[in-house]
């Protein structure tokens, strides 16, 4: 599956990320990728080894954020090869959006820092 990306397609804002990773499973194995951006209804990731089967109807993801991980389910909208076929990187829509994803991403509508929840208030241990 290779789309031509079409820039600002998505439905709901987009929030640039900082730090965010993914496991992102196609069914047969597990990889990691670099979360870019993130929306209510999707997200984008990159990085993501070109070993991974875009073709699925669905697949898994554990989104790793500052304060809690959000599982969800995903059907990939549109592939991008990169870095000469080593990795791609590719556009999600989120099936089914789970309460804590939108609130995380309400957060960002809702502050005028757009970094402010993805980082802790916590003390860090040494």
């Amino acid at each position: 599956m290779e789309f031509v990306v079409e820039e600002n397609s998505r439905r709901s804002e987009r929030h640039s990320t900082v730090g965010l990773m993914s496991n992102i499973s196609d069914g047969k194995s597990t990889y990691i990728g670099i979360v870019e951006d993130i929306s209510t209804g999707g997200l984008r990731v990159s990085k993501v080894p070109a070993s991974f089967d875009d073709t699925v109807d669905r697949c898994y993801s554990v989104v790793n954020g500052p304060r809690h991980d959000f599982t969800i389910a995903l059907q990939p909208r549109w592939v991008c090869i990169t870095n000469n076929g080593m990795y791609k990187m590719i556009g999600f829509q989120i099936e089914t959006p789970p309460a804590n994803w939108t609130e995380f991403v309400d957060e960002l509508d809702n502050t005028l820092d757009p970094f402010r929840s993805l980082v802790t208030n916590q003390p860090l241990e040494m």
